[in-house]
């Protein structure tokens, strides 16, 4: 399951929710102030290019 990232647009507040694909633009409410106007924000995410490692080699 995704996890999706939201902004309340009432506080400002910004928040992370796991939830289905399907429900990724269902109505959310901002668990700071209670608001249902909020927006879901566009997440970016790293991954290693072909060929790299995560690991690096030690060497010198």
């Amino acid at each position: 399951m995704p996890i999706y990232e939201y902004e309340c647009t009432v506080c400002g507040a910004r928040f992370e929710l796991r939830r289905n694909v399907g429900q990724s633009d269902s109505e959310v409410k901002c668990p700071k102030c209670g608001a249902d106007n909020t927006r879901r924000l566009l997440s970016l995410f790293a991954a290693p290019a072909s060929g790299e490692t995560c690991a690096s080699s030690g060497s010198t």
